[in-house]
């Protein structure tokens, strides 16, 4: 039988994801974003189209071994043999007990305004956008206004950092954590 938690807020996510350790592992979610970053001319205003997402990842795993690890492969060498560096980023960790990283964190540009993320590594992702009247948007309708993604070297994984507001669904360690609102994202990703 599955552990299913019905949560109101995402305070409670974030307290089970500090609590679950920092073992890497794979996790699925289910959330609703609001796209924000959208070009002029859009028929939608700002926050107004939302992105519904299911997806399956790794949380905890270690970027820089990671990258270490592809440039090795690519140069047939031992990833131990690779020196790398980690560049900045607007993202600090959330951290153990024992001082460990764990899967969630924080804007440390902006620190005070109680905003939660989860970082994890994607594995597979389907996608539909809704409009603010709840009809769904076809991906090459909404494309045209997207901005593109920024170019990133293949030796670099993506690394996607969610707000934990957004998130409506996290199956991780055993445990089904819900929003109230699960139902509506459901409806919406198996609609055709």
């Amino acid at each position: 039988m599955q552990n299913i938690v019905k949560i109101q807020n995402e305070l409670e996510m974030l307290g089970f994801l500090k609590s679950n350790g920092t073992q890497c592992r794979f996790v699925s979610l289910i959330s609703n974003t609001p796209v924000v970053k959208i070009k002029a001319g859009a028929p939608w205003k700002k926050g107004e189209l939302r992105k519904i997402s299911k997806k399956l990842g790794i949380i905890n795993a270690n970027y820089n071994t990671s990258v270490r690890t592809r440039i090795a492969a690519k140069l047939g060498i031992s990833s131990n043999d690779v020196e790398y560096v980690n560049g900045e980023t607007w993202f600090a960790h959330f951290k153990s007990e024992e001082g460990k990283s764990l899967p969630v964190g924080y804007n440390k540009n902006k620190p005070d305004n109680g905003e939660t993320y989860i970082q994890y590594f994607p594995h597979s992702s389907e996608n539909k956008y809704v409009d603010g009247t709840g009809n769904i948007v076809l991906d090459e309708q909404v494309e045209p206004f997207l901005y593109a993604e920024n170019n990133r070297p293949d030796f670099k994984p993506v690394v996607i950092n969610i707000n934990l507001k957004n998130i409506k669904e996290l199956r991780a360690s055993g445990v089904i954590m819900q929003a109230d609102d699960i139902d509506e994202a459901k409806a919406i990703l198996s609609a055709e």
